[in-house]
């Protein structure tokens, strides 16, 4: 009976622990501070956004012409930010840098006649 006993019980641990691996981490998804500012004269937008405690390492950031995703991971919180540049950019031109937990991105708006065609009259 004692052998049947342990055996249960080691099984129960066994599954036990899968469940423990498989189950996703709960995490926080929070919307980090972040402000946004457009200079036309410079052609620059500059976004600051606020992660304390996040590591450089943790901080994902992908850009398109009109909107960008930031996120980054600290413990059990999750910052995240889907946003508009508030203007079409150049992806290839933007820069960003992390200090003491403020990310500062900095990105080159794009100038509506540099693809333009002139038409001969």
């Amino acid at each position: 009976m004692a052998m049947i006993e342990s055996k249960k019980k080691e099984i129960m641990e066994k599954e036990n622990k899968e469940l423990k691996e498989n189950r996703k981490e709960i995490r926080y998804r929070v919307f980090p501070e972040l402000s946004r500012s457009i200079n036309n004269r410079n052609k620059l937008v500059t976004i600051e956004v606020a992660l304390p405690g996040v590591k450089k390492e943790d901080i994902s950031l992908k850009t398109l012409p009109t909107w960008f995703n930031l996120t980054g991971y600290r413990g059990n919180i999750e910052y995240s930010a889907n946003q508009s540049w508030g203007t079409i950019i150049v992806p290839e031109k933007t820069k960003a840098k992390y200090k003491s937990g403020l990310l500062k991105i900095t990105a080159h708006i794009k100038d509506p006649y540099e693809d333009a065609v002139e038409l001969k009259l």
